[in-house]
């Protein structure tokens, strides 16, 4: 496995987790989890509010905001999400709800795929081949995905495909990515996911649906805007 073993274990963990919130059913058991949803989604908000508090560079994260969720729009990630969502539903889990498996699918997604904690784990797990950084995500995301499975069923186990994808292409790229994070990129880049998480608590909460998913490029605008000045520098 080499590198990618923190990445297998963050997914396995995953799956775990979500089994273990699945084992929570009945009409008492699931009006907890419903609460229990609802106080994570308050977790979830107090989380994205304060990584986003401290941004020393407003304009340069509203820049990338802007052009992130310009391409994420135009690729319409949030669509594709949720058609792949509702394929795995049709295929694996036909007896629960079209739209609250691939909600499900889609929120767990992107809350294990968001933060730091993602890209640290890909430089050490892809340059240092050691893997503390995912196994601690790991287990956190076990957690998270046994609290969140308790309402959203099954459908959060998928999510371990998003996070196989996303964490292990991170993982491959890391030689090429870690000229490109100092320290002040991977801070701007975990600030703008932090926004991100304000608009999942919103939907997990039901207030307000946001398309959080077309917010994911504009975590790579830092990345892609370092690599501009580095290619400048050079020349």
């Amino acid at each position: 496995m080499g590198i990618f073993t923190g990445v297998l274990a963050n997914c396995a963990l995953v799956i775990a987790g979500t089994l273990v919130g699945c084992l929570f059913k009945g009409e008492l058991l699931e009006r907890i989890g419903i609460r229990v949803r609802q106080a994570f989604a308050f977790f979830v908000m107090v989380l994205g509010i304060g990584g986003a508090l401290d941004i020393d560079r407003p304009i340069f994260v509203l820049a990338s905001l802007i052009i992130g969720i310009a391409i994420g729009e135009i690729i319409d990630i949030d669509d594709k999400f949720n058609r792949l969502g509702n394929a795995l539903q049709r295929r694996f889990a036909k007896g629960q709800d079209e739209g609250s498996f691939a909600k499900g699918f889609v929120t767990a997604s992107l809350i294990f795929c968001i933060g730091s904690m993602t890209i640290m784990g890909a430089l050490q797990s892809g340059l240092e081949n050691e893997h503390s950084i995912y196994f601690t995500k790991g287990v956190l995301d076990c957690v998270t995905a046994a609290t969140y499975a308790m309402s959203s069923g099954i459908s959060v186990a998928f999510s371990a495909i998003c996070v196989l994808v996303y964490q292990g292409l991170l993982t491959l790229f890391a030689s090429f990515l870690q000229p490109v994070l100092s320290p002040e990129i991977i801070t701007l880049s975990t600030q703008i996911g932090s926004l991100s998480l304000i608009g999942i608590a919103l939907g997990m909460l039901e207030i307000k649906e946001v398309k959080v998913a077309n917010f994911l490029p504009a975590m790579f605008i830092p990345m892609i805007y370092q690599a501009i000045m580095l290619l400048f520098a050079k020349g």
